[in-house]
């Protein structure tokens, strides 16, 4: 065990920085050993650094003005549910068990392997987006009690990870006008949406009236005018969650300004994250076709880098408090959405990919995805806290749970198929 040990020392160490610091790290290296130019090479990790960082002040910048409405709405209206939405904090639960980090060095080994042999095409560069990997494996392995059975839920977890995004890239590269040799895998937090999409949008194409309905961006802005321009939309939302959420006339037109403000400038920091991602997809495909003659390999991007469509905003305006109102009403569900709410941004250009922008087609087959993730929540809610208490959360305090990634639908249905078959 002291292999294991030093192993999982380390990547605690290096998870332990900033992630928009090990990215600059991580594309260097990625960018160097695929001979792209140095000064390329710095300026395209600076570039993905900085659009990363972007993304989170603006996602930060939303979650924080969220708060006092949502709490608001829940004090107002008497909504009573047993799980705490505590969104991205499942992060530091993630890193700060140590039953994943092994499970992710012996993925990575044999995710070279699974890619020379053509198992799969995506090589797992973005290491950081297997944090989801390493909470399945902390609430699996604090549950069971085994080491062992937590690396193994890590590896084919991962395993399923890298052939959902096999399956969703093309139609991800098609709609987003991406360069061949992309890959968004992300903890099944994305391609795995898409893959749920594909099914979905094959009935809703043979529905009468739904599958000639052609609601796209442009439709939008046809016949709303001025409203349908995005971050018009963003502000007419903000003021509407405001008003119904009663903080005061000024509070909801700040309130406005924000969500105007957060959603024109998120695609924009998605195009710094591409500008930087770029030269390195590039000359890595040049190398593959060139010297290893292999066209299908692909590189594991953030999905932050295909948010940028034009349907995706006005999706997300539309579904942001949908999603809210789906998390309050639907049956089984024990957990409102606040802090995870932002999460719809991501799903909705996973599912965009699929409907190639069709806006409605995406409302139908988000709101499955949504009540998916918020079943997921709340079926996790007791091994997350479980895992939290065992990381000194006070569990007397309630249960805990998110979206993403504890009710994530992969994750959830690796948990339940690893405690049937290992009885826990």
């Amino acid at each position: 065990m002291e292999f294991v040990d030093s192993i999982t020392k380390a990547l605690s160490t290096f998870f332990g920085f900033d992630s928009s610091v090990t990215i600059v790290g991580i594309i260097l290296i990625v960018s160097l050993l695929v001979r792209v130019e140095f000064k390329k090479a710095i300026l395209g990790a600076l570039k993905v650094s900085i659009g990363l960082t972007g993304l989170f002040l603006v996602v930060n910048l939303i979650q924080t003005a969220m708060v006092q409405p949502i709490l608001n709405i829940i004090s107002l209206y008497g909504i009573n549910k047993s799980v705490v939405d505590i969104g991205w904090g499942c992060l530091g639960y993630a890193f700060g068990n140590t039953y994943g980090y092994f499970g992710v060095f012996v993925f990575l080994i044999l995710n070279v392997l699974l890619v020379s042999i053509r198992f799969t095409q995506t090589l797992y560069v973005d290491v950081f987006n297997t944090w989801r990997a390493m909470l399945l494996a902390g609430l699996v392995g604090v549950v069971s009690g085994s080491f062992w059975i937590a690396t193994l839920a890590v590896i084919i977890f991962l395993i399923i990870d890298v052939k959902a995004a096999d399956i969703a890239a093309p139609y991800i590269e098609k709609i987003n006008n991406f360069p061949p040799g992309g890959s968004w895998p992300h903890g099944t937090h994305f391609s795995f949406q898409a893959c749920i999409a594909i099914p979905i949008e094959y009935v809703l194409k043979r529905i009468p009236v739904i599958k000639d309905a052609a609601f796209n961006a442009e439709t939008i802005q046809e016949k709303f005018g001025v409203l349908g321009e995005t971050t018009v939309m963003g502000a007419v939302l903000g003021i509407i969650i405001g008003a119904f959420s009663q903080i005061g006339v000024m509070p909801s037109l700040l309130l406005g300004v924000k969500m105007a403000a957060a959603f024109l400038l998120l695609p924009r920091m998605a195009s710094i994250l591409v500008e930087g991602w770029f030269p390195i997809i590039k000359a890595a495909r040049k190398i593959l076709v060139g010297k290893m003659h292999r066209d299908d390999v692909r590189i594991a991007l953030d999905c932050s880098t295909v948010i940028g469509h034009s349907a995706v905003v006005p999706t997300t305006l539309i579904m942001y408090p949908l999603a809210l109102l789906i998390s309050v009403l639907l049956p089984g569900n024990q957990m409102i959405a606040s802090v995870s709410l932002i999460i719809v941004l991501w799903e909705s250009a996973a599912v965009n990919a699929i409907t190639e922008g069709n806006i409605l087609h995406n409302i139908i087959i988000l709101s499955i995805i949504i009540s998916l993730f918020c079943w997921g929540a709340t079926i996790m809610a007791g091994p997350m806290t479980q895992l939290a208490g065992s990381l000194g959360y006070d569990v007397s305090k309630g249960a805990l749970s998110a979206w993403d990634a504890t009710g994530t639908p992969a994750l959830v249905i690796v948990y339940k198929l690893f405690s049937w078959a290992f009885g826990f």
